[in-house]
């Protein structure tokens, strides 16, 4: 569903994307807090390695931290932290034996699960707030959004 148009005047994109950042920051602060009562607590950049692997199982290590956009030591790092704690597994790749992939372990795929569930309750919380007309017209925005946020960040590289 697309609904383009004419360009608004410029002092209404901006108030728009004002509006759109203090929301993202709400949210960010959100998903955040949705790892509070999930245990043991990953660090921010544990949970992000641990959602590109449940994505893409067998990934090395130089993969995940592009995907999750942090240096190869801070991976590492991180990496080895989650495979202390139970939740990540290194083993040797299926196609080169001598690669090593990435996989959850049973710990954390229970673990990433019980944070999507809390992280989807708090979502509920808010939208429950909200008039029913209104999140039926957020939820045909937010698909537009997330075309619009793909496109700037495929533009971007």
């Amino acid at each position: 569903m697309q609904r383009h148009s004419a360009e608004p005047p410029s002092e209404t994109l901006r108030e728009a994307a004002e509006q759109l950042a203090v929301a993202g920051e709400a949210l960010a602060a959100l998903m955040r807090d949705a790892a509070a009562p999930v245990e043991p607590r990953p660090s921010p950049h544990g949970l992000k390695v641990m959602s590109v692997v449940s994505r893409c199982p067998g990934r090395n290590l130089t993969a995940v931290a592009a995907a999750v956009g942090i240096g190869l030591p801070r991976a590492s790092r991180v990496c080895a932290a989650l495979e202390a704690a139970g939740l990540l597994l290194r083993r040797p790749a299926v196609d080169d034996r001598r690669e090593i992939g990435l996989q959850l372990s049973p710990d954390g795929r229970a673990l990433l699960e019980r944070f999507r569930a809390t992280r989807v309750d708090r979502m509920a919380a808010v939208l429950r707030r909200m008039p029913a007309q209104e999140r039926c017209e957020l939820v045909a925005v937010l698909g537009e959004l997330a075309v619009a946020v793909t496109a700037v960040s495929s533009e971007r590289g």
